[in-house]
């Protein structure tokens, strides 16, 4: 036999010095530097939150559908605070030839008297109008100006979000970036309508959006935002006559055990709002017809004389987001937990509707229903003591969080 070489005897030598477990060492810091990959180093990054206090911009609003009245077409600007104050402008013309149509509008919301003011003039064929409106108490208390902004479309762009958390295959995404901002574009059948639209990743903010019949396209001055205190005003030109509406639906209240005392039964409340989230407003309403009425959104629901029961409203804000929780308590839900009554929407090709088992707090064991309507990201769920509805800003599993933070008033 030929002698070993030396540089032979050098790796036997170095292999024999080696722990017994190097080989299975080796393989395991293998094996955790891949799953490191997988879900840390190749995962998606996480969705921004939304961070904006005020925001101001013009925009573009113009109709599709053509015909002998020719197509409306608006341009308009808006402004808003997270204080929940807004105000606006618009101008509205017909691109038929012989029309004659023209319209102005200034809208303007003041959230401590909770009134919207809005001033329109117009001008047709038959001569030319004025008209001055104030409204007062409509819920909820945010941002309620008659002219248009991107926050009429919060709630898409909540669900936008939401699709992105969850890789939510029923929307369609697409990430681009559109001068220096990075945003979202999305395609998705919502109330049988074809909708599209871009948002902004950084704030949230939609700033295109169209549906087939129409085309909404913002500029927002992203450098500019309002001051934090900016207040606005609508002044109404002296002598016109002003029509005052309220809007008596809503009963304000000073807080969720004042409203209590008004329904007659305990709310529940969750300490499971996402950070940043506070509790704007408090409101009691004749239960109109719910729960039905909010499975089953735009339908006429018989109104319940007699039970006679009310519902329980809270409003959370969080710079330009919100969202609403609506509550029915044991009158309500009694009966219906009782019959074996599914809490779930009727329309069979509801969006992205899935079922939760709720694991904390009052509901526990219940099953949540989550889906995707206008108002954004919803769900609801209930027991035998109550039953709750909340639909705005949050994500899928933000709501699933907040309701299992949902405990009785008085536990805390």
């Amino acid at each position: 036999m030929q002698p070993e070489r030396t540089s032979h005897e050098l790796r036997t030598a170095r292999a024999n010095r080696r722990p017994p477990r190097f080989a299975a060492t080796i393989i395991a810091l293998g094996i955790i530097f891949a799953l490191a990959y997988v879900f840390f180093l190749h995962a998606p990054p996480p969705v921004p939150t939304p961070e904006i206090q005020g925001m101001q911009g013009t925009y573009t609003w113009q109709a599709q559908a053509q015909g002998a009245t020719g197509v409306p077409r608006e341009t308009g600007f808006f402004s808003a605070v997270a204080s929940s104050a807004a105000g606006g402008q618009m101008t509205m013309e017909n691109t038929a030839p012989r029309a004659g149509t023209f319209g102005k509008a200034q809208s303007a919301y003041n959230v401590e008297r909770r009134t919207e003011t809005t001033v329109e003039s117009a001008s047709t064929a038959v001569g030319a109008r004025d008209v001055q409106t104030h409204s007062v108490g409509t819920w909820p208390p945010v941002w309620r100006v008659a002219t248009r902004s991107p926050l009429d479309y919060q709630g898409l762009a909540a669900i936008v979000r939401a699709a992105v958390e969850d890789r939510d295959r029923s929307i369609g995404i697409k990430p681009i970036k559109e001068s220096d901002r990075k945003v979202w574009r999305a395609a998705m059948k919502l109330d049988d309508k074809d909708t599209e639209l871009v948002v902004d990743q950084l704030t949230g903010i939609v700033v295109w959006y169209t549906d087939g019949r129409s085309t909404f396209t913002a500029t927002v001055d992203w450098s500019s935002p309002p001051p934090a205190d900016e207040t606005y005003v609508v002044k109404v030109p002296a002598g016109q006559k002003v029509t005052t509406k309220t809007d008596e639906t809503f009963s304000y209240e000073p807080s969720p055990a004042a409203a209590g005392r008004t329904a007659a039964y305990e709310p529940l409340v969750s300490d499971l709002a996402p950070d940043g989230y506070s509790l704007k407003a408090v409101a009691t309403a004749e239960s109109g017809g719910a729960p039905n009425a909010w499975l089953r959104p735009g339908m006429s629901m018989p109104l319940d004389f007699a039970a006679r029961h009310k519902q329980v409203a809270l409003l959370y804000t969080r710079g330009l987001n919100w969202f609403t929780v609506q509550q029915l308590g044991p009158k309500k839900a009694g009966p219906i937990a009782r019959a074996g009554g599914d809490l779930k929407p009727y329309k069979p090709d509801t969006l992205s509707l899935q079922q939760t088992t709720l694991q904390y707090g009052a509901l526990a064991g219940r099953t949540a229903y989550t889906w995707y309507t206008t108002t954004g990201p919803t769900l609801i769920a209930g027991d035998a003591g109550h039953i709750v509805y909340v639909t705005g800003a949050l994500t899928r599993q933000e709501l699933i969080a907040f309701a299992e933070g949902l405990e009785p008033l008085g536990s805390g």
